[in-house]
């Protein structure tokens, strides 16, 4: 079974709750290649309505020759949480997290970084998190 790390950086945890993908396996998710830290990825929530709990289903993948393991994260926006593997990601493995948007009391959210530190490198991964508000 796969273990998890849970990062939750405040803002409101009411509300409905959406997923984008539904799936138990890692069929269908986005994929985030950690190992990659040239290539910025970028997350889209899609169209969400304020309050929603909207998650995106992803798979953390590494394309390296080595172990990698996820380290820490840190972005300036407290209404998103990454479920990431607590475990090293071997060589060429992928496993399943997920990131979920707390939406409580957006009307507007422009563009933000997210950032994974991994073993590998000393910069970090970068994301770009979207959501269209409605």
């Amino acid at each position: 079974m796969v273990a998890f790390a849970f990062l939750l950086v405040g803002c409101g945890a009411g509300g409905a709750k959406r997923t984008t993908t539904a799936t138990d396996n890692l069929a269908g998710r986005t994929i985030i290649d950690v190992s990659n830290v040239e290539r910025v990825d970028t997350l889209n929530f899609g169209k969400v309505r304020a309050g929603e709990v909207v998650e995106i289903a992803l798979a953390f993948a590494n394309s390296t020759e080595k172990p990698l393991l996820m380290l820490s994260t840190e972005t300036s926006c407290g209404c998103l949480e990454l479920e990431f593997p607590k475990e090293p990601l071997r060589a060429g493995e992928k496993l399943a997290g997920k990131m979920t948007f707390y939406s409580s009391g957006y009307n507007y959210f422009p563009p933000r970084a997210f950032y994974i530190k991994t073993s590998q490198s000393s910069e970090p991964k970068k994301l770009i998190v979207r959501a269209d508000m409605e």
